[in-house]
C-alpha cells in the first residue's frame, strides 16, 4: 500500500471508528435509560404495594370494629329483652301484692267492726260512776283515801289540791296511771281497797 492509500484510508477508518463509538454511546444511553425506568417502576410498584397493604390493614381493622359493634348491639338487645321480662314479672308481682293488701285491709276493717268497743252512750253506768265524778264520788274517794292512810282529808266533796295529791299517791302505789283525776277505774279501786281494809279491821276487832 502506498502512502497515498494510507492517507486516504485513515479518514475512512476514523469515520468508522467514530460511528462505532456513537453506536456504543447510544446503546449505553438506551441501556441506562432502560435501567433508570426499571428502577423508577420498581419504586412505584413498591409504593403502590405498600399503599394497598395499608388499605387492606385499615379495611380489616374497620371490619373487626364493625363485627364487634354488631356483637355489642346483639348483647344489648338481649339485655333489653331480659330487662323487659323482669319488669313484666315485677309488675305482675306488684299487682298481686296490691290485691293482697286490699284484701288484708278489708279483713282488718271487718275485724275492727266486729271487735269495736260499744259506744259510751250505750254502755251501762258502772256502779253509778259517770265520766266526770260527781260530788258524791269525790266525797266517797276522800273518805276511802283517809281510811287507807293517804292523808287526813276533809270529806267535803270538793276536788282540791290536797285531794288530787292523795289520788296521785294512791295511783302510784297501786300501779294506775298517775293523773290526779278521779276517773272510774281509780274510784273502783279505792272503793274495793277500802272495803278490804274495813273487813280486815272488823275481823281484828
Amino acid at each position: 500500500m502506498t502512502r497515498t492509500q494510507e492517507r486516504e484510508g485513515t479518514p475512512a477508518n476514523r469515520l468508522m471508528v467514530a460511528g462505532i463509538a456513537i453506536a456504543a454511546v447510544a446503546g449505553w444511553g438506551a441501556y441506562s435509560y432502560s435501567a433508570l425506568s426499571s428502577t423508577q417502576l420498581k419504586h412505584q410498584l413498591n409504593g403502590q404495594t405498600a399503599a394497598l397493604q395499608d388499605y387492606q390493614s385499615q379495611f380489616l381493622s374497620q371490619r373487626r370494629r364493625a363485627e364487634e359493634g354488631a356483637r355489642e348491639i346483639t348483647r344489648l338487645h338481649e339485655q333489653l329483652a331480659s330487662a323487659r321480662s323482669a319488669l313484666e314479672r315485677l309488675t305482675a308481682r306488684h299487682k298481686e301484692a296490691e290485691a293482697g293488701l286490699a284484701t288484708a285491709q278489708e279483713q282488718l276493717a271487718s275485724l275492727q267492726k266486729l271487735h269495736a268497743p260499744p259506744a259510751l252512750a250505750s254502755a251501762p253506768a258502772l256502779r253509778g260512776i259517770t265520766p266526770k265524778p260527781t260530788k258524791q264520788d269525790v266525797l266517797a274517794a276522800q273518805e276511802a283515801l283517809t281510811q287507807l292512810g293517804f292523808g287526813n282529808l276533809e270529806a267535803d266533796g270538793v276536788m282540791g289540791p290536797t285531794t288530787k295529791q292523795a289520788i296521785e299517791e294512791y295511783q302510784r302505789v297501786v300501779g294506775l296511771t298517775v293523773t290526779g283525776e278521779l276517773h272510774g277505774l281509780t274510784l273502783q279501786s279505792l272503793m274495793r281497797s277500802a272495803k278490804v281494809v274495813a273487813a280486815q279491821n272488823d275481823r281484828s276487832e
